[in-house]
């Protein structure tokens, strides 16, 4: 069996629509409003989310003793070592050497298994 066709809701939404009264304009406002929440919604989010993730990332620290992170403790919560001297990981401390003037010492060794 066919469904008929619902010409009085068309009817209305349609009035609603180009009426230029309250109604039609409260309708067309609402519907504006339901669009530009999900279309910017979820970018407003997600810039958000990145902010405070560089935020938390830049105040975590790693144990040099055990390489457990924490955040803004004084302790370790692994190991009980002492964290108030150790500097952020993401802080911009500058390397004592740099890569380039680096030495790296290889020492050959022969894996072939012939003595």
């Amino acid at each position: 069996m066919q469904r008929p066709i619902p010409w009085l809701w068309i009817a209305a939404l349609s009035v609603l629509l180009l009426a230029p009264g309250l109604a039609g304009r409260l309708f067309v406002d609402v519907l504006e409003g339901i669009t530009l929440l999900l279309v910017f919604g979820p970018l407003v989010l997600a810039g958000a989310g990145f902010l405070a993730w560089q935020w938390f990332k830049r105040r975590v620290i790693n144990c040099p003793v055990c390489g457990t992170p924490s955040v803004g403790s004084p302790v370790c919560p692994a190991c009980g070592a002492d964290l108030s001297g150790v500097s952020p990981v993401g802080s911009s401390a500058k390397p004592e050497t740099k890569a380039s003037d680096a030495v790296v010492d290889v020492q050959v060794t022969d894996i072939t298994g012939d003595k």
